[in-house]
């Protein structure tokens, strides 16, 4: 990347992976949210420290900031939950 011009097009490609990768994400919340039984099993604080800290494992792997990380990182799982929570009410209001 030799100019400004050359890194906005990095980064557009890369945000374009990440919003794919997020589609993935999100039809395994569909998935979890149509195969557990109790309302209850969609919040596991245990699955979400495990997987903040496997990516924070990463992240110090990678060189990224763990912090910085982190913080992402809680933010989609939360937001993974409440979206989990959402799929799991509609699929039995159906």
């Amino acid at each position: 990347m030799e100019n400004m011009s050359d890194v906005r097009i990095q980064v557009d490609r890369i945000d374009s992976e990440i919003v794919q990768l997020l589609s993935q994400r999100f039809a395994c919340m569909t998935a979890a949210a149509r195969i557990k039984g109790d309302r209850d099993t969609v919040r596991d604080e245990d699955r979400k420290s495990q997987v903040i800290q496997n990516v924070k494992d990463m992240a110090a792997q990678h060189g990224v900031p763990v912090p910085m990380v982190a913080a992402i990182w809680e933010m989609l799982v939360e937001t993974s939950i409440s979206y989990e929570f959402q799929k799991w009410d509609s699929i039995r209001d159906d």
